[in-house]
């Protein structure tokens, strides 16, 4: 084994101790003040309707690049042609 390996390991073996040492010393994490009391109160409610909401917003919009490339991608693949034509009429002179 060469110096740098026996240096690389010893470094990965004191990352993944402290690691550890980290993680066997973290508290456990407390609920905020709004999911710490009564379930049901209207605050907690409207907290997750508004979580629910931009989830769905999420996932609108993930879904809408969806369709827009499979149907771009699908076009492509059948050869459509193309719905804005090159204008007829150049506002610039192409130099040749």
């Amino acid at each position: 084994m060469s110096r740098v390996d026996r240096v690389a390991s010893s470094i990965a073996a004191a990352c993944a101790a402290a690691c550890a040492a980290f993680f066997a010393a973290v508290a456990p994490a407390a609920a905020c003040s709004v999911c710490f009391g009564d379930a049901n109160a209207p605050m907690t409610k409207s907290v997750e309707m508004g979580v629910w909401f931009l989830l769905g917003t999420i996932l609108l919009v993930e879904a809408a690049f969806g369709i827009f490339f499979f149907v771009y991608l699908r076009r492509r693949v059948r050869n459509v042609r193309d719905p804005m034509p090159h204008p007829a009429l150049r506002l610039v002179k192409k130099e040749a």
